[in-house]
């Protein structure tokens, strides 16, 4: 069968508006769309729910905010992450002067605990 030049760009378009109408987003109902709004949000007060809110703490020797680096120096960094690589199988370890010293530590603990209790852990594990 044949099609007529003036029928191919009418099948065209009705074929591109076809697929154009499934790309059309869904309706979203009113409690939906009133559910979570910064409205919402900045009208809890923080008696009312006293956890929603914590101070900010300002400490940057902090455990949560210090790197390794910043909380034990260059020497203790080093021998930390050298320890953390020594041991971990990780593909990408934390094992970096730069991330916090608890991470690296966890990553060791975390590495050592892998090997079965008859197994003989590289002596990382137990310095």
């Amino acid at each position: 069968m044949r099609l007529t030049p003036l029928l191919v760009p009418v099948l065209i378009a009705t074929a591109l508006s076809t697929m154009l109408a499934a790309c059309k987003p869904v309706a979203v109902s009113e409690a939906d769309q009133s559910y979570a709004t910064a409205e919402s949000v900045a009208a809890v007060d923080a008696s009312e729910a006293p956890l929603a809110y914590a101070e900010p703490t300002l400490n940057p020797k902090s455990a949560s905010t210090a790197t390794c680096l910043e909380e034990k120096g260059q020497l203790e960094a080093d021998k930390l992450v050298q320890r953390c690589r020594a041991v971990s199988p990780a593909t990408h370890p934390p094992c970096n002067v730069q991330n916090p010293c608890p991470m690296i530590e966890d990553e060791i603990r975390r590495s050592c605990a892998l090997y079965d209790p008859d197994e003989q852990k590289p002596a990382e594990c137990t310095g």
